[in-house]
């Protein structure tokens, strides 16, 4: 019967490893000499850096709001105008950071310049990498420790430089701007002014602060009008009865006219008296109206009444009396006119008052918000003033440098224990693994075990290899050609690494 198969212990595979350590022996020394000659055959990279904060400023947030930002703001707009080839045109031109590339243009070593400088946001004080925090790193790498150096120096001032000018440049921009809004409003509230003006010179009566005064006088002018009709019927009543008066008083004491005069009176009083008593065509009463009629037109053709000068003094006093009536009744119609012409504006101002208040209310209201905004615009345009000062005394927001590039004294690349560190593992793995490959791949039976595990049965004894003369001198130059190569190995591995540490 077969038995099952065994599982490999360890001691099996430490056997393994007795049997065929020709494989790790030759395959990890080979890969550590591979790793140290590329640890230092590879051309060293140095890192020069320098870490910025960026400080607050020295005037609280609410005091002055236009001299604060985001740091993060802050780091993306400086990094995007530093790091451009334009920038760093001017960089390379001061000090050329790759003088071994004769061939390449002051562009091109400006991309690499760009391409060899990295940033990263750091903890100020342990100088670790910190996705949150107002300080970073510049990292700048170049073959030569001291052109590293003196580049990372240009590339901090640039950035230094530029943020001072950024700085400056928006405290100014943003004072230019506010004033120049603050002059525009300042205009436009003087012409909504002049309009207010304009339209309370127009529509002053129809304003609504002025109805209530606008009925009160409205109800003034009809009464004094009444009042005014009133005196004015009366003196008009006067008017005439002075004027009868006058009619029948002669204006002088001459007799004839006295005659003519009491001659036409008392016929007008006979002709009424026969009136009384007759008809119109009785021949009494036509004789007394042709009589009149004849004695009138007398009156009127007598060439000197017109030039006799008054000198009753009865007619001379109706006559005074009924000057002093008619220029009483003048002042009082006039007067009369003009309480007509302000009940009647006041009439239109009431009519108008509904469309004139809403459009004052709409005047008002434009002016209103002119002023506040301008208000406004006063406060920001102070902020932005003491901003101003601010940055040209460095008290406001800046960027400062914590720890300035110095010159570095070990290469940041390549990483030459890492590579000897991962040659040593390497060799370790595939001197290993080849071992337990041709181990796995060899079916030649070795001893007593494997005879045993083939036959099933046990073994009585085992005669252990013997080496003859030949398969000795064989063994000897296997062995000695190994370490010719690797000697040659160690001396070439050698002479790189003391070229490379030279």
């Amino acid at each position: 019967m077969e038995s099952e198969p065994r599982l490999p212990t360890l001691s099996d595979r430490l056997e393994v490893l007795r049997r065929r350590w020709p494989y790790p022996a030759l395959i990890m020394p080979a890969c550590l000499l591979i790793a140290i000659f590329i640890a230092f055959v590879l051309p060293p990279i140095y890192r020069s850096s320098a870490t910025i904060i960026l400080e607050p400023s020295a005037v609280p947030k609410e005091f002055v709001q236009t001299a604060t930002s985001y740091a993060d703001q802050q780091f993306e707009l400086v990094q995007r105008r530093v790091m451009t080839t334009d920038s760093l045109v001017e960089l390379v031109r001061k000090i050329d950071p790759y003088p071994h590339l004769r061939g390449a243009s002051e562009r091109e070593k400006a991309r690499m310049v760009s391409s060899a400088t990295s940033i990263e946001r750091v903890d100020p004080v342990t100088l670790e990498t910190l996705a949150q925090s107002n300080a970073f790193s510049i990292h700048y790498h170049n073959p030569d420790p001291k052109l590293a150096t003196a580049v990372m120096e240009q590339i901090v001032a640039l950035f230094l430089d530029y943020n001072r000018k950024t700085r400056r440049e928006l405290a100014s921009g943003t004072y230019r701007f506010l004033l120049s809004e603050s002059r525009k409003l300042s205009e436009s509230i003087r012409e909504m002014e002049a309009r207010l003006a304009e339209f309370k010179a127009k529509y002053g009566d129809a304003l609504p602060e002025a109805q209530t005064r606008n009925l009160a006088a409205l109800d003034a002018a009809r009464q004094e009008y009444d009042a005014l009709q009133a005196q004015i019927r009366l003196v008009e009543q006067r008017e005439e009865l002075l004027r009868l008066q006058l009619s029948e008083v002669p204006p002088t004491l001459v007799a004839a006219v006295s005659d003519q005069r009491l001659q036409l009176a008392q016929l007008r009083a006979e002709l009424a008296e026969a009136e009384k008593r007759y008809t119109p065509e009785h021949p009494d009463v036509r004789r007394l109206r042709r009589a009149i009629q004849t004695l009138i037109e007398e009156s009127r053709n007598n060439p000197d009444r017109s030039t006799v000068k008054p000198d009753n003094p009865e007619y001379l006093r109706i006559s005074t009396e009924l000057d002093a009536v008619r220029r009483e009744l003048s002042a009082l119609r006039a007067r009369a006119a003009r309480a007509q012409q302000q009940i009647d504006r006041y009439s239109r101002s009431l009519e108008l008052a509904p469309n004139v208040e809403r459009e004052y209310a709409q005047l008002a209201r434009d002016d209103e918000i002119a002023q506040a905004q301008f208000r406004d615009i006063q406060n920001r345009l102070k902020e932005a003033d003491l901003a101003q000062a601010l940055v040209e005394e460095e008290q406001g927001e800046r960027f400062t440098l914590i720890r300035p590039p110095s010159t570095p004294t070990e290469p940041y690349s390549p990483n030459r224990l890492g590579i000897i560190l991962l040659g040593l593992l390497l060799g370790a793995a595939l001197g290993i693994g080849a071992a337990m490959l041709v181990e796995m791949s060899d079916p030649t039976v070795r001893g007593a075990r494997d005879l045993q595990e083939l036959t099933g049965t046990s073994m009585i004894a085992a005669v252990p290899v013997l080496l003859n003369r030949e398969d000795q001198r064989l063994r000897r130059f296997r062995w000695g050609s190994i370490a010719v190569i690797y000697g040659l190995a160690i001396i070439i591995v050698s002479a790189a690494v003391v070229g490379a540490s030279a």
